[in-house]
């Protein structure tokens, strides 16, 4: 992982810390006694709470992204997976191409609350598929690997160009089940992931309808996306100077096995 020098990083893991703290302190004190099923209520109840508060403005996007990061972790998988009810949803996929198959896990009733601008999403690829590279708008958003393993690269968006989005490459690594990545517009908004195996799944959360954190120089679809070509060479200084492009020739470029 290639992570540049940056007091506002240092400041993020100082709050993940913290919080990585208080779940344990939770723990220790018998608060997620009495089994999965308390402490599964309360991780979701736990990561609705977030979500508010990012949309009410009591927390960051970088602190967002520490805090679901280790909120996600603070679960083991396979109760998630039980929990979300993630094996049925997947077995319902077909693969019919390169791009990912998709489904909305539930929450159960008794924990969802008052409904928000928020998402719960599963995406499930077979070996050679993409999550095509592309930027948010307005968005934060987490992906936690439940199945299989990928190739994730990231990029911090650096600018908005004519025609193209200015990228600093910040990730570009193999990663596995219970591993995590967040984005924002101030860390890592470009996110591009291929599926290294079959039956390759992750469990994201993603917050919408934010105040811009960035000055965009372009306008997301009407899924806060932007398509870019990521894959380029990065220019002398380190910088890749990624086009924008139509979700066709993205996919068409990125999404070929």
């Amino acid at each position: 992982m290639d992570r540049r020098h940056n007091p506002g990083r240092r400041r993020g893991l100082t709050s993940a810390a913290a919080f990585a703290m208080l779940l344990a302190t939770l723990r220790w004190t018998g608060a997620w006694a009495g089994g999965p099923p308390a402490a599964l209520d309360q991780w979701a109840r736990s990561l609705l709470e977030l979500n508010r508060r990012l949309a009410a403005g009591r927390v960051d996007v970088t602190g967002w992204q520490d805090e679901v990061a280790v909120l996600n972790r603070s679960v083991p998988v396979p109760e998630i997976v039980g929990y979300l009810d993630i094996d049925r949803l997947v077995d319902r996929f077909h693969y019919s191409s390169f791009l990912a198959d998709y489904a909305d896990p539930l929450l159960p009733s008794h924990v969802t609350g008052a409904r928000g601008p928020w998402f719960l999403r599963v995406f499930g690829m077979r070996r050679g598929g993409a999550i095509i590279p592309h930027v948010h708008n307005h968005m934060v958003s987490a992906h936690l690997v439940v199945s299989g393993s990928f190739r994730a690269r990231t990029h911090d968006r650096v600018s908005d160009e004519a025609g193209a989005v200015l990228l600093r490459p910040s990730l570009d690594s193999s990663i596995v089940r219970g591993d995590v990545i967040t984005m924002s517009d101030r860390r890592d908004n470009q996110h591009w992931l291929v599926a290294l195996e079959d039956r390759s799944v992750t469990f994201d959360v993603g917050v919408v309808d934010l105040p811009a954190s960035w000055r965009y120089g372009h306008a997301a679809n009407r899924s806060n996306m932007i398509f870019v070509d990521a894959g380029r060479k990065p220019e002398s200084d380190g910088l890749v100077v990624a086009p924008v492009m139509s979700f066709e020739a993205c996919a068409a470029k990125y999404a070929t096995g």
